[in-house]
């Protein structure tokens, strides 16, 4: 049957304050539209979304959020996990192998440079990287999470804001 993980950046943040750390970044205003509508975007397609798990950072928690506003998902079930805060792609690729079975579609939060690093390792395609917001669909033609890696991960699209929010 295979799995599917969708990588996503998180959206735009406000500028840190002063003495405010870069975890508690919120999204700015235009960071919760191009959240909201990544969302739309996945309902539109009809995506049927097993489990959201993100970083902990504030800016991600928001658009795991957004998202799972738009897709009909409970967010009490959004998983933070503070390791994808600064996460290496060996911590990133732990995490992957560690979802349950019965998860068919997962979509993952987190920050850049490691996404579009993780992303380039584990499918071998190589793009300019992830902007704020942006998502990339990755299918995996194995029956057990454990199983993915880089011998049989495929890099299915990307999409920046713009792309997705052309196709609403």
């Amino acid at each position: 049957m295979g799995k599917r993980l969708f990588i996503i950046r998180h959206g735009r943040a406000r500028a840190a304050e002063v003495e405010e750390r870069d975890i508690d970044r919120p999204l700015s205003a235009e960071g919760m539209q191009e959240t909201s509508r990544l969302g739309s975007y996945l309902h539109k397609k009809g995506y049927e979304i097993s489990a959201i798990i993100s970083s902990s950072a504030v800016r991600a928690v928001m658009t795991a959020e957004n998202i799972a506003d738009q897709i009909n998902f409970d967010v009490s079930k959004i998983q933070a996990d503070e390791d994808l805060y600064e996460a290496s792609v060996r911590i990133v690729l732990e995490k992957v192998n560690k979802f349950h079975n019965d998860w068919q579609n997962v979509i993952l939060v987190g920050h850049n440079p490691v996404l579009t690093y993780f992303v380039e390792y584990i499918t071998g395609h190589h793009f300019d990287g992830m902007a704020a917001g942006s998502i990339v669909v990755i299918s995996c033609d194995v029956d057990s999470w454990e199983e993915v890696s880089k011998d049989n991960a495929m890099f299915q699209q990307y999409l920046s804001a713009e792309n997705y929010s052309a196709e609403l």
